[in-house]
């Protein structure tokens, strides 16, 4: 496991990937319908951090008794990245998420740094992003003007 300090790589859905890079600074991620944690875990070296994606608070729950690490709940706003049919969660249904779950919980979906300050404040422990950063222009100006805007909301960075 990483300490505080540490930078630890999510690979999302890979499972072979995540265990064949190692457990000292690699975890996974797995959806709804990707491999289920059980599985993940066989996949797993010891203490690997796994998390899961959540899209209801019975999800969350429900992801903490299969033994997640982490759980993620989103969309937080529209996104494009992925196609996504249901209304964006939004910060106010984020802290009832973030009042059920009893491991880190990871906001996802829409985030930017012109809108992360509300996710923040409703308790995110961290945050995922794809295009803010990966679709930006110049993506570590995008980068480094999200992780300000993290700690001007009072999140830790």
């Amino acid at each position: 496991m990483c300490a505080a300090n540490d930078a630890l790589l999510i690979i999302n859905d890979h499972a072979d990937l995540a265990a064949a890079l190692g457990p000292d600074h690699v975890g996974l991620h797995v959806g709804q319908t990707d491999l289920p944690v059980a599985e993940a875990r066989k996949v797993l070296a010891p203490g690997q951090v796994l998390g899961r994606s959540n899209r209801e608070i019975d999800l969350i729950i429900e992801s903490q008794h299969m033994g997640a690490d982490h759980v993620a709940f989103g969309a937080m706003y529209t996104t494009t990245t992925k196609q996504v049919t249901r209304a964006p969660q939004g910060p106010e249904r984020l802290k009832q998420a973030r009042a059920a779950a009893q491991v880190p919980l990871v906001a996802i979906g829409g985030i930017t740094a012109a809108n992360v300050a509300p996710v923040v404040e409703a308790g995110a422990d961290a945050i995922c992003v794809t295009a803010a950063v990966g679709s930006a222009s110049e993506p570590e100006a995008a980068a480094a003007a999200l992780t300000e805007a993290i700690r001007a909301a009072g999140g830790r960075v």
